[in-house]
């Protein structure tokens, strides 16, 4: 797609796959299938927060996803942590690494092994391989939104049907475990 006007565009701004026309979204999702990834991801509706404020929101969900994700790497050196960068971002940046190692050990229980929490905010052009996550989070939440549809007809299931297979964790805060490769939908 090298010399492609839509694909240098894409290549120079980064990744959006709401706009991402489909000359360079249907290549970008067929090379998706093609490689390994794995996909751990929390969500929520915002009913168990109705009155809790955005950042705080996303903040306490990139503490439960990473004292997890500490937990299960616990014997690995360093979690190294590429976040998008954002204005709201900035602030939360700098409490994870303690927030996360307080999270882990409440959840664990117990005195664990944990690894060392390294987080960098990256542009999305700067690191092409966030344009997964932003595919991925784009499928699972227009799934979510269509009610969890299990239609073979339904564009949002069989989008979701195609990045399952990389999802070791979706979780809700309000209804749990949605999918893991223990307990996958297919």
């Amino acid at each position: 797609m090298a010399g492609l006007p839509s694909f240098e565009k894409f290549r120079e701004n980064g990744f959006h796959s709401s706009t991402d026309p489909l000359e360079v979204s249907g290549p970008f999702t067929e090379l998706m299938r093609k490689i390994f990834f794995r996909t751990y991801m929390v969500t929520t509706n915002r009913k168990s927060f109705p009155n809790v404020e955005e950042s705080e929101l996303i903040e306490f969900m990139y503490v439960k996803l990473l004292s997890d994700l500490s937990i299960r790497h616990g014997r690995e050196a360093e979690l190294l942590c590429y976040i998008e960068q954002s204005e709201e971002m900035k602030s939360i940046l700098s409490r994870l690494p303690d927030s996360v190692t307080r999270q882990a050990r409440k959840t664990a229980g117990q005195s664990v092994s944990l690894p060392r929490l390294n987080t960098t905010m990256v542009g999305k052009r700067d690191y092409m391989s966030t344009a997964i996550i932003d595919y991925v989070m784009a499928a699972v939440s227009r799934w979510l939104k269509a009610d969890r549809t299990t239609s073979a007809e339904s564009y949002f299931y069989r989008a979701f049907s195609n990045i399952e297979p990389s999802i070791s964790m979706l979780y809700s805060f309000e209804d749990g475990r949605i999918s893991s490769r223990k307990d996958p939908l297919h």
